[in-house]
């Protein structure tokens, strides 16, 4: 977990912080994040754990300079020891953090998998919604990843957008179809306690136009040749309706896969993480947090890191069944 990001959109209640509030302290977290990366790493191979796939999120983390992308991606591979071709997902989600720097490092440090998000490709909506860039920043960072290479992209889309219409939102799909990411994620703009469109009440498209929206993702992503692989809901989402993830085949996301299967364990590191540890068996799991903002995440490290031994408790117990 990277918990910061360049500003804060409307429709989001995930724990960030702007980087230009927050940007002193950036370095102390990524070095204790590290310290976090070799605590549980050590756990990890002690148990005989194997690393499946591995994802950054947030917050936005290429908000981090390639520096400390390259720091983290580095200790992140020797701590664990992954084997050539493990997946990697960063989010790269706002495009004014991406750089052609920071890609040529995500890429020469093992990432194979990365999203860039535009949410709409309407200016308008864009505005209103505080994202702080334009459509056409979206196209000039998809550019810089194509020419990188290696990488497949997901994009995420958000149906439900405060200024947006059904008609706004197909032209936003044909434009990212023409894009030809490999995963497109269409989310419903869920109405989250703590984001700006709540608390001010920010007028959004009815049900009703929510539904034709989900619909015309439908229609044109099977034409286009997507596929859906996976769907979630979450509270308070318009129209009480949900998350999809559609890939071309072969390009599904392993993660994205597992933590909607609930079928194998996942460690989380970071501000906000959550680690949720499957039983071998089936049957039982359990859950641990480390502290939600950067903050206290810097300050309560230790602890963080002394609670990664929940890991060994629980394989121990597991083992002994």
């Amino acid at each position: 977990s990277i918990p910061f990001c360049p500003s804060r959109c409307d429709y989001c209640s995930f724990v960030s912080q702007t980087v230009t509030r927050a940007a002193k302290l950036v370095p102390a977290y990524v070095e204790l994040l590290t310290q976090e990366l070799r605590e549980t790493g050590r756990i990890a191979a002690s148990l005989g754990l194997r690393l499946e796939t591995v994802y950054f999120g947030g917050g936005t983390p290429t908000t981090l300079e390639a520096p400390q992308l390259a720091e983290l991606l580095d200790r992140l591979r020797r701590a664990f020891q992954l084997a050539p071709g493990t997946e990697c997902t960063v989010e790269a989600g706002r495009p004014d953090t991406i750089t052609v720097d920071k890609l040529h490092t995500l890429r020469a440090h093992g990432v194979d998998r990365i999203s860039v998000n535009p949410q709409t490709m309407s200016d308008k909506v864009l505005n209103v919604i505080g994202r702080r860039h334009t459509a056409a920043d979206i196209v000039e960072a998809l550019e810089k990843v194509r020419k990188v290479g290696g990488m497949a992209v997901n994009m995420d889309l958000i149906a439900g957008l405060p200024a947006d219409s059904a008609g706004g939102f197909e032209k936003t799909l044909d434009t990212v179809i023409a894009l030809d990411p490999e995963n497109i994620t269409v989310h419903t703009l869920s109405l989250k306690k703590g984001s700006r469109i709540t608390l001010e009440g920010s007028a959004i498209p009815s049900d009703a136009e929510v539904g034709k929206m989900l619909d015309l993702a439908q229609d044109r992503l099977r034409s286009g040749g997507w596929a859906p692989y996976y769907l979630y809901r979450q509270k308070f989402m318009s129209g009480g309706f949900e998350n999809v993830g559609w890939a071309k085949p072969g390009s599904e996301n392993i993660y994205n896969v597992c933590i909607m299967e609930e079928l194998c364990s996942i460690i989380a590191l970071g501000g906000g993480g959550s680690t949720k540890l499957i039983s071998p068996a089936g049957g039982r799991n359990i859950r641990f947090f480390a502290p939600k903002y950067p903050a206290e995440y810097i300050s309560g490290i230790q602890k963080t890191c002394s609670d990664k031994q929940g890991i060994i408790d629980f394989y121990s117990k597991e083992s002994k069944k």
